[in-house]
């Protein structure tokens, strides 16, 4: 009887525990169900990943992740091409390498094609950081894509490859769009380092190995960057913008390429416009015509201002005491030399004297000589966007410029100047004179070395309702600063001067020059030593399954006990 009851006890304990081990595994299925719904969620609205390459090439910046969260208006990003031909997965002429070769003369390699997919990985992550972001691949081929472009962006004259950005939002209770287009050569920077492209178009502008449809390889530009962040977050914010800066650059004084072939760029895709006008500035700033204009750019200038020019700019500056304009100046070897443009400089705190700033310290000059200085960002609230960079600037001809006075002494005038760049060196920097040849040019033992101020920031304030509205006149050491050149060598200093254009238009919070990605082919071999190999090996091979099976020994012993 007892043995019965004992049985039967047994039994009951068996089919309990039976129980509870089929509800844990049930449980425990579950858990991994649900763990592994909510990763894959979690992945696709924040992708999680860990990019080791060495410059971030898969990932966004950190300052444009800040401004992609802050975007509330709603954003509608249209690609002009299906996914899988941007990704080059096709195998069809349409594919992106295709278009690429065919319209802009790009070479149809693996590498140029690694960066086609690098956008659409960047382009992705804007949609999944904003949920008013959406980004949508287009086959201009299908109707329905076709009259997307057709009714919305018919004046841009858009091409396969292209990006079509439109802002949608709320200004004064009424619904407002605005749209652009970002080009193929607005993401990629193209080189040509053997000169092949320009050898092989012919006359009407193609290439030979076009025609036909055919790709080439070799002999067409190579992709050395991809500036998709710049160019689609300026695009973005362009749309969105409730104001558009505009400057002039007078040409009767200032030869316009020097603004053209790079600040231009810069200052565009960050929504300013730039208008090149013929003309004396009392002309062109006198009466109604000055309320065109937000500033004025003088650069590298071939000639002098007049007395009446001087007395406009100022009138112009004052804007009828309520402020709000600016002025950039970008010096030459010959600015001593403009008597009144360097009259109304000094009266803004900003003098020049003749001499070219020449480095003794050898780690501070570049390949061109002692002339071409490193600059360094001095510390101040103006270039916040620049210092956060952490590299110097640079720039050939900058010229002995001098911050006056910090405070204007007369108390009737509320001027103040910062000095917002300077030489890099720690003093070693002296003047070189402005006619010398720096090839042949020795430092006398006498010479006077200091530290030198290479850009200045005057700011002019008066008070309305408790307001303070100001203007600026901001003056650099060198046009060689805005120079194709240094755009491609340095980031640092456009960032640096679309830092002080955004702060004298009141746009101090969005500044659009990111470092451009770069692909890099990732090589560990030289970090996997033997050893390593060795360890890993007696890990994986050896202790791994001695563990696993003096785990499973246990388990079965105890279980056997029992």
């Amino acid at each position: 009887m007892f043995k019965k009851k004992t049985d039967k006890m047994k039994n009951t304990i068996a089919l309990k525990r039976n129980i509870y081990a089929v509800i844990l595994s049930v449980i425990f299925i579950v858990a991994v169900v649900l763990l592994t719904w909510l990763s894959t969620v979690l992945v696709e609205r924040y992708p999680l990943e860990l990019d080791l390459t060495t410059n971030k090439q898969h990932s966004i910046s950190s300052e444009n992740f800040d401004y992609i969260k802050k975007v509330k208006a709603k954003i509608n990003m249209y690609v002009i091409m299906s996914e899988e031909a941007y990704l080059c997965n096709t195998g069809t002429r349409y594919d992106m390498a295709y278009v690429a070769a065919d319209n802009e003369f790009v070479s149809y390699t693996q590498d140029n094609r690694n960066y086609y997919v690098q956008t659409v990985e960047l382009l992705k992550k804007y949609e999944n950081y904003n949920d008013n972001i959406k980004v949508k691949f287009l086959d201009i081929y299908n109707d329905s894509s076709a009259s997307v472009v057709a009714n919305n962006f018919s004046e841009f004259n858009v091409a396969e490859g292209d990006i079509c950005v439109e802002g949608i939002f709320t200004e004064n209770g009424k619904e407002v769009t605005r749209r652009t287009v970002v080009r193929f050569t607005d993401v990629y920077t193209l080189s040509d380092p053997h000169g092949f492209v320009k050898v092989l178009k012919g006359e009407g502008g193609y290439m030979y190995q076009m025609q036909g449809y055919t790709p080439f390889t070799g002999f067409g530009y190579t992709i050395s960057e991809n500036k998709i962040e710049t160019a689609v977050s300026s695009a973005i914010y362009k749309v969105t913008s409730s104001s558009t800066p505009v400057f002039l650059v007078p040409t009767t004084y200032v030869k316009s390429e020097i603004v053209s072939e790079a600040l231009e760029t810069v200052l565009e895709i960050n929504n300013y416009d730039i208008v090149y006008t013929d003309g004396m500035l009392a002309t062109l700033l006198s009466g109604e015509n000055a309320n065109k204009y937000t500033g004025v750019i003088l650069a590298d200038c071939t000639s002098d201002i007049s007395t009446d020019d001087r007395a406009v700019l100022e009138q112009f500056l004052n804007n009828g005491g309520k402020k709000g304009k600016s002025l950039f100046f970008f010096a030459g070897t010959n600015t001593y030399q403009l008597t009144n443009l360097c009259k109304f400089l000094g009266d803004w705190g900003i003098g020049f004297e003749p001499g070219i700033l020449y480095e003794t310290d050898t780690n501070f000059y570049g390949s061109g000589g002692p002339t071409v200085v490193a600059m360094a960002l001095l510390e101040n609230d103006i270039t916040k966007y620049a210092s956060a960079t952490g590299n110097y600037g640079g720039a050939g001809n900058i010229v002995y410029m001098k911050q006056i006075w910090q405070s204007f002494p007369d108390a009737t005038v509320t001027r103040g100047t910062v000095g917002i760049m300077s030489t890099a060196s720690f003093g070693f920097t002296t003047v070189m004179p402005v006619d010398a040849d720096p090839k042949e040019w020795t430092v006398p033992k006498d010479a006077q070395t200091d530290k030198f101020v290479t850009g200045i920031v005057c700011e002019d304030s008066t008070a309305i309702d408790n307001k303070f509205h100001s203007s600026y006149v901001v003056a650099y050491a060198s046009a060689d600063m805005i120079s194709k050149d240094w755009k491609i060598n340095s980031n640092v200093n456009f960032n640096a001067i679309l830092d002080t254009f955004n702060h004298a238009t009141g746009l101090s919070e969005n500044a659009f020059n990111f470092v451009p990605k770069t692909i890099e082919t990732q090589n560990y071999g030289s970090s996997v030593t033997a050893t390593k190999i060795l360890t890993m090996k007696w890990i994986f091979m050896g202790a791994v399954p001695v563990v696993v099976v003096g785990l499973g020994i246990f388990v079965w012993i105890r279980r056997k006990r029992k």
